[in-house]
């Protein structure tokens, strides 16, 4: 291992990771296993929830593409919209 910096130079950053990192290395296997699994849990949880906010917005797939087919966009023509309509439809994004 390398050299460890004295505790009077770190940054208050610095200090709180190495206490974190202290805290876990201290755990059990137990504990360790639990702790990661609740941290997994929280992620999956805010995750869901950003997502749902996101729905919220009132805007979906079909809005977007409905709104494709009437604006002009240069350089990508009705044959390309078509397509991408194409794919979506049977991979099952849209109806």
């Amino acid at each position: 291992m390398g050299k460890s910096k004295r505790n009077c130079r770190r940054t208050e950053d610095e200090v709180r990771i190495h206490e974190k990192a202290v805290k876990m290395r201290k755990m059990t296997d137990e504990q360790l296993v639990h702790y990661v699994e609740d941290r997994v849990e929280k992620a999956r949880s805010e995750g869901f929830n950003i997502g749902k906010k996101s729905v919220r917005s009132g805007k979906s797939t079909n809005d977007f593409l409905a709104e494709l087919q009437t604006s002009k966009i240069p350089g990508i023509g009705a044959v390309t919209i078509n397509k991408l309509l194409k794919v979506a439809k049977e991979n099952g994004y849209i109806q």
